[in-house]
């Protein structure tokens, strides 16, 4: 309901009452239309100015640094010590939470984050980073343990942060994960895998810096960590590099810039000069960062009073930090050794808010409306007042269609107190936002919409359009990699949500762990195919939007197991339970005992010949038996003891016996067996055996028999 129509039904409810009740309903009238006057004539998020304006750009910070043996050789200076220090400094005095983490093969050295109020809780967190190297202790410390670095860093920003301020890890190493042996390093791999993921979770960015001074680290690694997480990667080639980079890390975490005021030499006389200005509103504090020696700064403000600011000094810089900051126009006198350089950088540390304001009562308008839009700039619980104020700042409202694609910006202009525009929509869903860029600060306003343009009558089910559901949220997915093939793995988008009004929705994936065009492709069609698993587990995060500009977002979870290093050790298992079964049934057969005599004769030619043969287990060739040959191999031939009342005889080739062909023949106790191997029956064997089981003979009375030459 509009503001202005509650006031007015408090009026008629005013005309309506007794007197005796007058003077009551009077009193509450007054506070009503007092509050509604504020609610109407200031932006529609003022609401939210009673936030603590100490969380206002304020973050939770972890920095975590290499401390492996290759450091020494990729920064033997400790350049990456100045870098911390200056990104350290540069945080607002009052607000930031930040701790440090130092690592090699395990996390070797830590502090837990903690409000940050003076300067020395900079200045002990930038020596717990210099700690672990100057004691000297790197004989253990070779390696490069990523994964547990990350989720140390996640653990404590999960466990000592403040939940109210966003969070982000500053991550510089000199290389990629590298661990003594395959186990620690794959448990490295999945511990990353899993942080990273639930840095996701937790929007947790990881601004990321590979040192590859000797091009030999695989910096994609680095840069997946970033790029999964909504942080930023650089890679660099010299240690000497690292300030800047940390500088641009700054600047992206806290929406400021770095202005150069100069970059000269000193003058004859050992001086120089530059001045900066300070904008009207959006200044919160000044870093001034001097590069080169100086004897002496000054600062003068813009009533020309010198100005008492802190000043830290490090082994390449000397920063100056500005806390009582009045807008205007400063001075810095520098003084040092003439013709010596010097450099002035200038970052602001901002706590500048954008507000958007309309006259919208509902989210439904004809497009024959304009719509007129305000923008207030804030800072803190301040919202500017005057046209001075915005002095330096421009403002555009960006239109964004349903689905959140950038259709058109319109200029805003400065009207007093406020940034002002009006725009007629053509029929359709749209959001829109006010950007603010100026004084090297740049700020979005909150998204305003879903706004229907519609000369047509909408209907009740258009009016209370809902929003898609998932169907499953987070959705999860296994895939097994198989060794000696491609492996890809596809999801169907359009199984991901439903909505009750539409029946096509628009999907767009939001972000990744994996890196798109390397490990996945997205088709026209709604379907995402992963043809690289460069993480153990990774996600997705997918958004699906119905017509009317309302969307859900749906986390794809992809978990793979390596099924090559899975069938390895699997097949290796079944080699050896294969070989262990065949030794065991070898060793069997060959140590079966015989218990009795074996006698075999060859008949060729009208000859009989063969000697009995005794031997107490395992098998006895044909050869043993001194018999002529017939048409066997007699060493590949052999009678195998059983340890029974019975022997068997084993041919290498097939041989006639009862009729039938065949190369095993069994031979009972006290019976003789013919085996013929010619064709024509001319040549055979004769095969007997007698078992003395249980202390006694089967081949009749006691004695054995041996084989009877016919």
């Amino acid at each position: 309901m509009p503001k202005i129509e509650v006031v007015k039904r408090w009026k008629e409810q005013v005309e309506k009452c007794s007197k005796k009740n007058l003077y009551c309903l009077n009193a509450i009238l007054i506070i009503i239309l007092f509050f509604a006057t504020m609610q109407i004539f200031k932006p529609e998020a003022t609401a939210k100015a009673a936030e603590n304006d100490v969380t206002n750009n304020r973050y939770n910070v972890v920095v975590i640094t290499d401390a492996s043996n290759s450091m020494n050789y990729t920064d033997p200076s400790g350049l990456r010590y100045e870098a911390i220090s200056q990104f350290t400094n540069l945080l607002a005095q009052e607000g930031n939470y930040l701790g440090g983490i130092v690592f090699s093969n395990h996390v070797e050295a830590k502090q837990d984050l903690f409000l940050i109020s003076k300067q020395e809780d900079k200045d002990s967190v930038i020596e717990l980073m210099k700690s672990v190297m100057s004691t000297g202790v790197t004989n253990d410390m070779g390696y490069t343990n990523i994964g547990e670095a990350l989720s140390e860093a996640v653990h404590m920003l999960e466990a000592s942060g403040n939940p109210e301020l966003p969070s982000v890890i500053v991550f510089l190493s000199d290389g990629n994960t590298e661990m003594p042996t395959e186990e620690e390093q794959q448990s490295s791999l999945d511990l990353k895998a899993e942080t990273i993921q639930t840095a996701r979770e937790k929007n947790i960015s990881i601004y990321s810096v590979c040192l590859n001074a000797n091009q030999k680290a695989d910096s994609s690694e680095m840069k997946q960590i970033s790029v999964a997480t909504g942080g930023e990667f650089r890679e660099v080639q010299d240690a000497k590099d690292l300030q800047e980079v940390f500088n641009v890390f700054y600047n992206l975490i806290y929406g400021t810039s770095t202005i150069m005021l100069a970059d000269d030499t000193f003058t004859t006389d050992g001086k120089l000069e530059t001045t900066f200005n300070v904008p009207g509103i959006g200044v919160e504090e000044v870093n001034i960062i001097i590069y080169g020696k100086t004897s002496n700064v000054q600062l003068i403000n813009p009533s020309g009073e010198e100005h008492q600011a802190s000043v830290v000094h490090a082994d390449t810089f000397t920063m100056i930090k500005l806390t009582d900051v009045t807008p205007g126009t400063w001075k810095l006198v520098a003084l040092g050794n003439p013709g010596d350089s010097i450099k002035v950088n200038m970052v602001y540390n901002t706590n500048l808010d954008v507000l958007i304001s309309t006259e919208l009562t509902e989210n439904l308008i004809n497009p024959k409306d304009a719509v007129m839009v305000k923008g207030y700039l804030k800072m803190g619980e301040v919202i500017a007042g005057n046209a001075s104020q915005y002095v330096g700042y421009n403002a555009c409202l960006q239109i964004m269609d349903a689905y959140g694609e950038l259709v058109t910006e319109v200029p805003m202009d400065i009207k007093e107190d406020h940034f002002e525009c009006s725009y007629q929509f053509e029929e359709g869903v749209y959001y829109f936002k006010i950007k603010v860029i100026g004084n090297h600060l740049e700020r979005l306003s909150e998204d305003y919409g879903p706004l229907t343009v519609s000369s047509q009558t909408v209907t009740e089910k258009e009016k209370n359009n809902t929003a898609p559901t998932a169907v499953e949220n987070p959705v999860e997915k296994t895939v097994f990699i198989w060794p000696f093939k491609e492996n890809s793995f596809s999801v169907d988008l359009k199984s991901l949500a439903i909505d009750e009004q539409d029946d096509e929705l628009k999907y767009k994936i939001m972000s990744s762990s994996f890196i798109e065009g390397e490990d996945y492709s997205l088709v026209e069609d709604d379907v995402l195919t992963i043809n690289n698993f460069s993480l153990s587990k990774g996600a997705f995060t997918v958004s699906a939007t119905d017509s009317g500009g309302l969307s859900c977002e749906i986390e794809v979870v992809i978990k793979s197991y390596n099924v090559g290093v899975m069938a390895l050790i699997g097949i290796g298992m079944i080699i050896v339970v294969v070989l262990t079964v065949m030794g065991i049934l070898l060793w069997i057969a060959l140590t079966k005992p015989f218990r009795g005599t074996v006698s075999a004769q060859s008949y060729c030619n009208g000859i009989y010949k063969g000697v009995p043969r005794r031997k107490k287990r395992g098998r006895i060739k044909l050869a043993a038996f001194q018999m002529d040959q017939v048409g066997l191999d007699y060493t590949k031939s052999y009678v195998q003891a059983t340890g029974q009342s019975y022997v068997y005889v084993i041919t290498n080739k097939s041989v006639m016996y009862n009729g039938q062909k065949t190369n095993k023949i069994r031979v009972q106790s006290g019976r003789e067996v013919k085996i013929v191997v010619s064709e024509d029956g001319s040549r055979f064997l004769l095969v007997r055996f007698d078992s003395n089981m249980n202390g006694r003979t089967t081949g009749g009375r006691g004695r054995r028999r041996p084989a009877i030459r016919r």
